[in-house]
């Protein structure tokens, strides 16, 4: 094994690592590439220059030029004198701060990471809590590696690279939430070729990142034959089954079993919010659109930039949506599949940093509001401003779906409505299925990762606190 090591006083040690050649696998180090945080890790030897630039996009090959190349500068490692946690000085100049307990709740050897799955091992019953390093040392193939104090505990052993990527100080806290944040959509609804994201792994990923982005686009050139929206959808991931089953037909009835399957107007909503975890993209599919029909119009308006207009505008009816509940419901028993399911949540839920993370609206599918009387008049003050800034909004997105395409949108951040339309002649003929918002989410942030972006997928409104 080739030392690396130059201790610095009791409590530390100064790191120069070569990088003449790779070196063997730590032996309590099961598993180097670390499921840990979402994102692949790479050993420390071939992305080293990572810790001084998170966001380098270079090729392995080119990272093992420069570090052929470049002496790394220094990292230090010292116990802090109250002996509460560890510090990490970077060779950018940036410096972490690590908990005792949070360490031992991290360890990656073998008795507390299991080796295939990477998944934790750890029993916390058996942690010690008041644990304090003895020695800290850095090993040569760039794992931190803690003693304890006592004879009965293991040492920690976690590499350094994924304790850069997960350090938690306030400065890396702000990067990933300003990563994680959206803005909405200027401009036109962004197109993309169904060709193309069937057959191109890059269209696909921009396609992806296009509905992460911006909560919708468009997809052309969609055969008009039935089913063809799920095979849209599975580029995704599995079609989500509700009680609408996979796939729905929208289209006007005489006896509509969802106010959607008429020619009425449709206001602001999102779908199936009695659900604990409504469905999280939303398909349809035209497969007929006479130029006959007048009306029919999708409109589609984000929910969260609307949140924050509200917030802007009328901080206290905004702290009312967040504080009281609202009532949903379904009880629908003439149909096929008998439905009664109700749920209640606030139209608003942000996180504990005061951040939007999920807005709910679906005024056709509201039950009795039921909370204490003192806050019947409030919440239905706040609940018509709120109304009212929807209806009055100039950042509605208008289209009126052609023969062939396919709009795609998140239904937990993107409200969408429908004019009216008669059909005397013509007709108006959608297909629609979901796709579960977390499946979505782990889509993107798959192919980010395979990518080596460097990026986390933007909030999808599933309440994450992220």
């Amino acid at each position: 094994m080739i030392s690396a090591l130059q201790h610095v006083g009791r409590f530390g040690v100064r790191l120069t690592p070569k990088f003449s050649q790779r070196l063997s696998t730590c032996p309590s180090l099961q598993c180097q590439e670390s499921f840990f945080g979402g994102r692949r890790k790479y050993p420390l030897w071939n992305v080293s220059l990572k810790l001084t630039s998170r966001n380098l996009s270079t090729s392995t090959a080119t990272y093992q030029r420069m570090v052929e190349t470049k002496a790394r500068p220094e990292i230090e490692v010292d116990i802090r004198k109250e002996s509460e946690d560890v510090e990490i000085k970077w060779s950018d100049g940036e410096s972490s701060r690590y908990a005792n307990i949070w360490l031992k709740h991290n360890c990656h050897c073998s008795l507390c990471k299991q080796e295939h799955s990477g998944q934790r091992l750890v029993d916390a019953l058996d942690i010690d809590q008041e644990s304090i390093p003895s020695e800290v040392k850095v090993t040569g193939n760039g794992c931190l590696d803690i003693s304890w104090v006592g004879t009965n505990q293991h040492n920690t052993i976690i590499p350094l690279d994924w304790l850069r990527e997960n350090c938690y100080s306030q400065k890396n806290r702000e990067q990933n939430l300003q990563m994680r944040r959206i803005h909405p959509l200027k401009g036109d609804i962004p197109v993309h070729s169904y060709s193309d994201i069937s057959n191109k792994e890059d269209a696909l990923f921009r396609w992806i990142c296009d509905i992460n982005e911006h909560g919708v686009a468009m997809v052309t050139g969609v055969p008009c034959e039935d089913n063809e929206v799920a095979k849209v959808a599975e580029l995704i991931a599995p079609v989500q089954r509700t009680i609408y089953g996979k796939v729905f037909d929208v289209m006007s009835v005489p006896k509509p079993i969802n106010i959607a399957y008429s020619s009425t107007k449709l206001g602001f909503h999102m779908d199936l919010v009695y659900y604990e975890s409504p469905p999280g993209l939303q398909l349809l599919h035209a497969l007929r659109f006479d130029l006959e029909v007048e009306g029919g119009e999708s409109i589609f308006l984000d929910a969260h930039y609307m949140a924050e207009v509200l917030r802007e505008k009328y901080p206290h009816h905004f702290k009312t949506l967040v504080r009281v509940p609202a009532s949903f419901q379904k009880i629908h028993f003439e149909r096929d599949w008998p439905v009664y399911m109700q749920y209640q949540r606030p139209h608003i839920v942000v996180n504990s940093l005061n951040e939007v993370t999920c807005v709910t609206w679906a005024p056709a599918f509201e039950a009795p509001l039921h909370v204490p009387e003192e806050d019947v008049k409030p919440y239905y003050e706040a609940y018509h401003v709120f109304a009212r800034l929807l209806e009055e909004s100039d950042a509605k997105l208008r289209h009126r779906l052609q023969p062939g395409e396919c709009v795609i949108f998140n239904n937990r951040r993107m409200l969408h409505a429908r004019d009216a339309y008669t059909q005397d002649t013509g007709s108006r003929h959608l297909q629609g299925c979901y796709v579960n918002i977390d499946e979505f989410k782990n889509k993107v942030q798959v192919m980010m990762t395979k990518r080596n972006t460097g990026q986390f997928a933007k909030r999808v409104g599933n309440q994450c606190q992220f």
